[in-house]
Parts: C-alpha cells; sequence; structure tokens
C-alpha cells in the first residue's frame, strides 16, 4: 500500500493559538526566503505582523557568512530583534573548497572582534542527513569542534543543529560506525560538550528532532529544547518533547521552514504562536502559562532582560 501525502492545506483538529499572548521566535531566519517565490510577505511585513500579534523578541540564526551579513544588516533596522552567528553543518557539508577558507576566515574575523553584537554562536552542530558518508560526517565533527571553542572563548550561549542519521541514509561502505545509529549525531555531540565542559544551561537543542527518549535525559541534564511551530501539525515533533518540562522548553519556527501544518518553506516569525498551543495541547496546561514561561525561558537563555519589548 502506498503512503498517502498529507494535503498541502490540512490543518489538524489541535486548538488554534489564543489571541493576545506574549511570544518570542528564538529561531528562525529572517530575511531569508527560501520560499517558491511570492509565497511569503516581505521581511519588513513579517516582522511588523511579529509585533503587532504580540511578539516581543525575535531571533534569527545566521548559517554562513553570506547570511551573516545580510541578517545583521536586517536587525540593525528593526529594534526588537537579535540575531545569532552560526556556521551551520550544511554550510561544513555543500561549500565548495575553494570559497570554504574565504568564507571561514571572514566569519571568524567578525565573530571573533564583535561578540557584543551577536547574542549566540549558533546554529552549528552535525547533520547526519545531509552528510551521508563517513568522510563528509568526520569533516562536519571536526569543524563543530572549532567553532565550539569559539563559543567557549567568547562565553557565549550555543544553538545546536542536531540531526541523525534516518534508516536509508547508512553509509554502507562503514555500516557498524557508530555515526549510522538513530541516535549517532546526539552521542557524539554530547560526547563532545562534555570535553569541553559545555555548561548544559548554556546549550539549546534547535528544533529538536529526537530520539523522544532524549528530551526526558537531555532537559533532566539542564539542556533547553525548542519546540518548532510545526509541533502543531506533525506529531513526530509532539512526541519529541511531550514529556519534557516547560521549564526547559523555548518556542521556535525556524521559518521559512516549519510550517505548522503545511509541507515546504513557507512559514512566517509569528507562526510561533503554533509552538505554544502544541506546547499547552501536549502537556494539558493553559496556552496562558506556556506562553508566560517560554518567554521567560527565552529571556534567560539568550540574556534578553533590557531588549525585549515592554507591553
Amino acid at each position: 500500500m502506498s503512503k498517502t501525502k498529507t494535503p498541502k492545506n490540512f490543518k489538524p483538529n489541535l486548538p488554534e493559538p489564543l489571541p493576545n499572548l506574549p511570544f518570542i521566535d528564538v529561531h528562525c531566519h529572517l530575511p531569508l526566503d527560501f520560499s517558491p517565490k511570492d509565497a511569503l510577505p516581505t521581511p519588513d511585513t513579517q516582522y511588523v505582523e511579529f509585533i503587532q500579534l504580540g511578539g516581543l523578541y525575535l531571533i534569527s540564526s545566521t548559517i554562513d557568512w553570506k547570511s551573516l551579513t545580510e541578517i545583521r544588516e536586517f536587525a540593525s533596522h528593526h529594534e526588537f530583534m537579535g540575531f545569532t552567528c552560526g556556521w551551520a553543518p550544511q554550510t561544513v557539508t555543500y561549500t565548495s573548497p575553494e570559497a570554504y577558507k574565504k568564507e571561514w576566515t571572514q566569519w571568524f574575523e567578525y565573530v571573533t572582534t564583535h561578540p557584543e553584537d551577536f547574542l549566540a554562536i549558533g546554529e552549528i552542530g552535525l547533520d547526519f542527513h545531509h552528510a551521508k558518508k563517513l568522510a563528509a560526517r568526520e569533516k562536519q565533527v571536526q569543524e563543530f569542534r572549532k567553532v565550539l571553542q569559539i563559543a567557549l572563548d567568547l562565553r557565549k550561549p550555543v544553538v545546536l543543529h542536531v540531526r541523525n542519521a534516518g534508516t536509508n541514509e547508512i553509509d554502507l561502505q562503514n555500516k557498524a560506525h557508530p555515526y549510522n545509529l538513530p541516535d549517532g549525531a546526539n552521542q557524539v555531540i554530547l560526547e563532545i560538550l562534555a570535553e569541553f565542559h559545555i555548561k548544559s544551561s548554556n546549550v539549546m537543542w534547535h528544533c529538536f528532532s529526537g530520539p523522544a527518549p532524549y528530551g526526558v535525559q537531555l532537559s533532566r541534564q539542564g539542556y533547553w529544547l525548542s519546540v518548532p511551530s510545526s509541533a502543531w501539525g506533525f506529531p513526530r515533533w509532539v512526541r519529541n518533547t511531550k514529556e519534557v518540562p516547560i521549564d526547559h522548553l523555548l518556542t521556535e519556527t525556524d521559518a521559512s521552514f516549519q510550517h505548522p501544518w503545511r509541507p515546504g518553506p513557507e512559514n512566517v516569525p509569528v507562526n510561533v504562536r503554533y509552538s505554544i498551543a502544541a506546547i499547552a495541547y501536549t502537556h494539558q496546561i493553559p496556552q496562558e502559562d506556556v506562553a508566560h514561561r517560554t518567554v521567560q525561558n527565552a529571556i534567560n537563555f539568550f540574556r534578553l532582560e533590557t531588549k525585549v519589548r515592554k507591553i
């Protein structure tokens, strides 16, 4: 029997986000737009809607040198917005050797000389979906160590991107390698964090993707887990954080990815309200409680006390 695809406009029968709640999107990519042409409002329109509907602060994550220059420029013109400096595992895997050295040098020089400009180092980490061969995965591990040392030297919080290998992403030439395990990326990330003596309270697992038992394990160790807006409409995201205490959860959109109920990169930061609704549903607590708790969690993790919009 063939699998039935989720209709593009399907919406699950879950409670809608309540109006007039405060919220913070701790991880998006505004003003970057990965959607089909003309699918999304302009970045300025997205920001205005975010603020008008209750947004207190918006954090955009850079993934390489180009995105850093674009996001930094946009954030400089929007009062209640900050950014993080990331060197994503996809950047490690897909940047050509010719461009890599130059772009890394530019990124490194900016990050190490302007630490006051940004909130955290990230997104950084491992992605064994995009890196399917052992050599590519080892390259990601090598570069992750380099960037993690920078975060440690600068005393900055860390935003992780961690994606384990799927069942169809095993390196067949190295079948027995632990990187092929369903939690292979998780394991090596935790080993390196321990090796560098990184405090768990300074680490956020962005768009936490499991396996689900890790949710409880990581929260007990003091890590923060970020719930994407897609948790509202896609059960896999709900399962991953269902048992995680609210005191360890943050809310994000990963926009323009992780739409609450549609596949594809058509998400906007204001949809972080669906993260609140999803957490409230799985934890069986009022949306108001989730909103206020996750806002405070974001303020605490990113040190936003003087930056958020007052309402």
